[in-house]
């Protein structure tokens, strides 16, 4: 899901026009254009401009920009778009699974943490566990 696509979802589910967005982030007379630039992707915000657009649409910044190179930040907030939006093709009882595998890992990892398993152990599973989605 591209920068603007998750601009056009947040300002269509805030029931706002592009026109409204440009004008509470003060982008003067022509800001839609700029929205509309952002959402067909000819454009992409700075950082600072980002922060403007996310708390007129009332959202943490990084729910539209976020870090790619954080792998971590990365996954968290692509899975977290994978639930609010899920691609044409994939079915609730898909994004299910996967939600499933991560309480997995998550349960694999406390289990370590709490000293039930080594870390070897804990790798070994998460390494078998994943089964084939049917």
């Amino acid at each position: 899901m591209t920068y603007g696509q998750r601009l056009k979802f947040i300002r269509n589910f805030r029931g706002m026009t592009q026109a409204e967005l440009g004008s509470a982030c003060n982008l003067g007379k022509n800001g839609h254009i700029y929205i509309a630039q952002y959402e067909c992707g000819t454009r992409t915000p700075r950082e600072d401009r980002n922060a403007v657009l996310a708390k007129a649409l009332n959202v943490n910044p990084k729910m539209l920009m976020w870090n790619p190179d954080d792998i971590y930040e990365s996954i968290c907030y692509q899975i977290r778009w994978a639930c609010i939006l899920p691609a044409d093709d994939v079915t609730f009882d898909a994004m299910h699974y996967v939600l499933e595998q991560l309480q997995e890992m998550n349960d694999r990892n406390g289990d370590f943490l709490e000293g039930r398993m080594t870390e070897r152990e804990c790798v070994e599973k998460l390494l078998q566990d994943m089964e084939e989605k049917e």
